[in-house]
């Protein structure tokens, strides 16, 4: 917790140290710092922290250092509008963010509408790409995806239909989720338990009363890490034969550290997990020298940095609509590989893949695919 504290409080002040008011280029961080997805914030600005470190250290960005600032949203659109607003007031280089997929959305055309580039690691909801700005980037793969490969495995699995459908009410959970529900509708599958519930419940013994009548076999839950934790939770407890299917929002070290042992229970997808790379294993020991406790977000986030850095040397310039055209155009070479970008802003390339894991002994593991 100590060290937790230690590392929100530099990140929150990074851009007051001595030396930062020379620094020629600021990076904008947006993300819930505050809250019950702050884990997921910490997490990534980590990753911009190191990033913008390593470029420092080779002497900058076309000769400019850079530096950063964050501004918290709390996973929350209206905070978001105010967070966007407060960075339009003094405009950076990009923006790397928002996390949660309300946020960024609310949030991308006020920066468009500034001319202020968008790069976020974890925002996954089809619309943010989907609403025909050229300059909002996205380093992950889409739901409409994701909701495929999680209603395959359920058909392929659990042919008998005995599936339930879950989710939070949040526009990721029931995005994600409706997705879900119309991939299975399309298999003939009816949920025999779906229903939407409110997050942050202590318990969630209703919803699980009713799958346990209806004889569920395996539920998927559209929602964030914490409620899934109390779910597994609770189903482990009453040792329950019901399997659990989650998405990209486990891969946070909050969910483990919340759930316990009965987080092994869930399997969840998430692109290829960047700590399974060489590179995304020696960014994270870096951190655990310095101090951070961080996540596969945050070498997403890293690898955001240094896509937009390429593009700005390619561009040899700072310019959003230059750096926006490269990055549309180019093939970058980063932490997990060579991306680029679709007309649309999304990922092409290994993180817009999903693939499926779980949770064990503190540690992500690989889950087989059902044929």
């Amino acid at each position: 917790m100590i060290r937790t504290l230690l590392l929100v409080l530099t990140l929150l002040t990074s851009s007051l140290l001595p030396g930062s008011a020379e620094a020629d280029q600021v990076i904008a961080v947006a993300a819930p710092m505050t809250g019950l997805q702050s884990a997921n914030g910490i997490d990534f600005t980590g990753g911009v922290e190191l990033a913008i470190d390593d470029i420092n250290a080779k002497g900058g960005l076309l000769g400019q250092k850079l530096t950063y600032i964050t501004v918290d949203d709390a996973c929350d659109p209206d905070q978001a509008e105010a967070a966007a607003q407060q960075i339009i007031s003094k405009p950076p280089a990009v923006v790397i963010g928002h996390s949660c997929s309300s946020c960024s959305i609310r949030a991308a055309p006020l920066y468009a509408k500034a001319h202020i580039l968008q790069i976020t690691p974890a925002s996954t909801n089809p619309t943010l790409t989907e609403m025909g700005i050229s300059t909002v980037f996205r380093m992950l793969g889409r739901d409409d995806n994701q909701g495929r490969t999680i209603a395959r495995r359920l058909v392929a699995a659990w042919p008998h239909g005995r599936i339930a459908v879950l989710d939070d009410g949040s526009l990721y959970g029931k995005g994600l989720a409706n997705m879900v529900r119309s991939d299975l509708a399309s298999h003939g599958i009816r949920p025999v338990v779906d229903e939407s519930f409110s997050p942050g419940a202590q318990t969630y013994e209703g919803v699980i009363r009713r799958m346990v009548d209806t004889r569920t076999e395996a539920v998927f839950i559209g929602a964030y890490d914490l409620d899934i934790a109390v779910i597994a939770r609770e189903v482990v407890a009453a040792k329950l034969p019901i399997a659990i299917l989650a998405s990209d929002a486990l891969i946070a070290p909050s969910y483990w550290e919340a759930a316990g042992e009965a987080g092994e229970a869930v399997i969840f997808t998430y692109s290829p997990n960047p700590l399974d790379l060489p590179a995304g294993r020696v960014l994270i020991e870096l951190a655990h020298r310095r101090g951070m406790e961080l996540g596969g977000q945050s070498v997403l986030s890293y690898a955001s940095v240094q896509v937009w850095a390429d593009a700005v040397r390619q561009a040899n310039s700072f310019d959003t609509a230059k750096v926006a055209a490269a990055l549309h155009s180019g093939e970058f070479t980063t932490i997990i590989g060579k991306v680029r970008f679709d007309a649309k802003g999304d990922v092409v390339g290994p993180p817009s893949e999903w693939l499926w894991y779980r949770w064990r002994a503190g540690n992500i593991e690989r889950v087989p695919p059902v044929h």
